[in-house]
């Protein structure tokens, strides 16, 4: 491009405003909990949707916090935020706190001991975006039925989709004590800018507590966002192993990936052309690159469970 190109100013200038916006919080985070050994926490949707709710309410105790986005799984959950760190801390132990006393009421026994919260530190605009994007497909990569932008869970339906604000919504302040205590999962319903809240199907909406035009802010475009959203599949292959995450490439994504590494490193379309000792090369690019279990490696090379186990032993 030529310098001076009208196209290349604007990508410089969207750019800068995007570092611009970055360097508002000087404290950045993803705070995450390990799902490896955790027990279940969210058996079905009655508990995902108490779990939404506590995260709203502790969310808004912390004015001083802000919540960029964040997905809840069965045994795990993932937040970026902003803050001081000890702030952020206190957030997810008073989540966790009323969690545990809910669930308790419920007569639920939890191990909660392991749903602890780890956080890292976020020091780019670039680490940022990759950390809110790997938190917004978590949810899509463990469910086949969900897209990013359907997973009801967290915030990541939210980004760039203005049809949410249409949804049918009820006013928290205008709701019955009867339907506050069974939000709040408490008889004590004072929760901070209630007035302000606004519940759909049962579930605080999250974009009551989470600054979503912010984090949208740290993108260029919805074009930008959607484009990190399905390509960069490396980047949030080296997360996924930092987290001790498992798999965060769904099967679809996983396999469309081999087929272009396929055509780049040895000129055939698809991995079924593979002659047998690119097969093990391939396989160690997938994990290596791309953090693939080993039944996606067994499934899309068509190599024995028992040869592949032995290449990556403990790695499922």
């Amino acid at each position: 491009m030529m310098k001076n190109d009208p196209a290349a100013v604007s990508f410089r200038d969207l750019e800068w405003e995007c570092e611009l916006n970055f360097k508002k919080y000087p404290h950045c985070w993803h705070l995450y909990t390990d799902g490896r050994d955790a027990d279940i926490i969210f058996r079905d949707q009655e508990d995902m949707k108490i779990g939404m709710n506590l995260m709203g309410i502790s969310a808004l105790c912390f004015s001083d916090v802000k919540i960029f986005t964040f997905e809840l799984m069965n045994n795990h959950l993932h937040i970026i935020l902003a803050g001081l760190r000890s702030r952020c801390e206190d957030l997810f132990n008073m989540f966790k706190g009323r969690l545990w006393k809910c669930l308790s009421r419920n007569g639920r026994v939890v191990d909660m001991h392991k749903f602890n919260c780890e956080m890292i530190e976020i020091t780019s605009l670039q680490s940022l975006r990759n950390e809110i994007i790997y938190a917004n497909r978590n949810g899509y990569v463990a469910r086949p039925d969900c897209t990013p932008f359907s997973y009801p869970w967290g915030a990541g339906a939210w980004f760039f989709n203005p049809l949410l604000s249409a949804l049918q919504c009820t006013f928290f302040k205008d709701m019955t004590i009867r339907e506050k205590r069974a939000i709040c999962r408490s008889n004590d319903v004072d929760v901070p800018s209630g007035d302000g809240i606004k519940v759909h199907d049962g579930m605080i909406l999250p974009s009551c507590f989470c600054d979503i035009a912010a984090a949208e802010a740290f993108f260029r475009s919805a074009h930008h966002y959607f484009q990190q959203l399905t390509r960069k599949f490396e980047a949030y292959g080296e997360i996924a192993e930092r987290l001790h995450e498992s798999v965060f490439i769904a099967d679809e994504e996983m396999y469309s990936a081999v087929c272009m590494l396929c055509m780049r490193l040895y000129g055939v379309k698809h991995p079924g052309l593979l002659a047998a000792k690119d097969r093990v090369e391939m396989a160690r690019k997938m994990k290596q690159d791309y953090n693939a279990s080993n039944r996606q490696i067994r499934s899309i090379l068509k190599l024995e469970k028992d040869f592949v186990d032995q290449l990556f032993p403990n790695m499922g």
